[in-house]
């Protein structure tokens, strides 16, 4: 697990996201195409995941991010991947709180349900660097699909 350095003590803390990389028996990821109305990166490739609500774990947000937006549901544990603070998308010097999971699926395409967004679908990892990606993921794929636990995620052999 990584994490960004620490940022300044008077710096705000706008939004607190849970997001979920999730590896299917391929090795692909499963991928959003954020909708045009999104507030964040609309028409832009970007992971399932979202707010955390007041009183939700950061796990439990991500549990329920991938439910309402794929209809998919991790049985094992998921892996927290990375945690902590990057600039806001806003664009307003705030801060966003990130807690970013990974896990292994044996959902196929089929058993996705697109519950937000205009698409939702595994892609091969070597597709992801000529996709429009979005802020948040430019920063997070990379550093995912260069991980040992992706790589353990691929062989089947857990985060």
């Amino acid at each position: 697990m990584t994490s960004e350095p620490a940022y300044q003590a008077d710096q705000v803390i706008e939004r607190r996201v849970a997001g979920v990389l999730l590896v299917d028996a391929r090795g692909w990821l499963l991928m959003q195409l954020r909708g045009r109305e999104a507030a964040v990166s609309p028409g832009q490739w970007s992971m399932p995941g979202g707010g955390i609500e007041p009183g939700e774990s950061p796990e439990q947000a991500a549990r329920r991010e991938l439910l309402e937006e794929t209809g998919l549901r991790v049985a094992g544990p998921l892996t927290l991947f990375w945690q902590g603070l990057r600039p806001s998308s806003s664009g307003s010097g705030a801060l966003a709180e990130w807690h970013v999971y990974c896990a292994r699926t044996s959902a196929r395409q089929d058993d996705v349900i697109l519950g937000e967004g205009d698409a939702m679908e595994f892609t091969d990892p070597a597709r992801i660097p000529a996709l429009n990606l979005g802020i948040s993921a430019r920063f997070f794929l990379p550093l995912f699909l260069a991980s040992e636990q992706y790589q353990r995620l691929r062989a089947g052999d857990g985060a």
